[in-house]
């Protein structure tokens, strides 16, 4: 089952790729940023991770891929957390700190 989960995850993941890169080549549309990003987040939440547990084994393959199809969601949680601890103060007010 996470073999198929994974192969799922890969097309995907593969069909977002396609989105993003017809969207730079043919100019802007939103219409394939809205799918890249969204073929992401699928292939992200169908792939079986091992940060939730899914994933047991110790496969070089799966390791790889694994790191590449979570890397673009990971990196987006990563700018919101960002942005929320830049904007976050100490008195419950909004606050920017440089």
């Amino acid at each position: 089952m996470n073999l198929f989960r994974g192969i799922i995850a890969l097309v995907v993941f593969i069909a977002g790729i396609i989105l993003i890169a017809m969207m730079l080549s043919e100019g802007f549309n939103w219409m394939y940023l809205a799918g890249g990003f969204g073929c992401f987040i699928v292939a992200y939440f169908s792939w079986p991770s091992k940060k939730r547990g899914q994933l047991n084994g110790d496969d070089l393959v799966f390791d790889i891929l694994e790191l590449i199809i979570e890397l673009p969601v990971e990196l987006f949680r990563w700018l919101f957390r960002l942005l929320g601890r830049m904007l976050r103060s100490n008195d419950g007010g909004i606050d920017i700190d440089f």
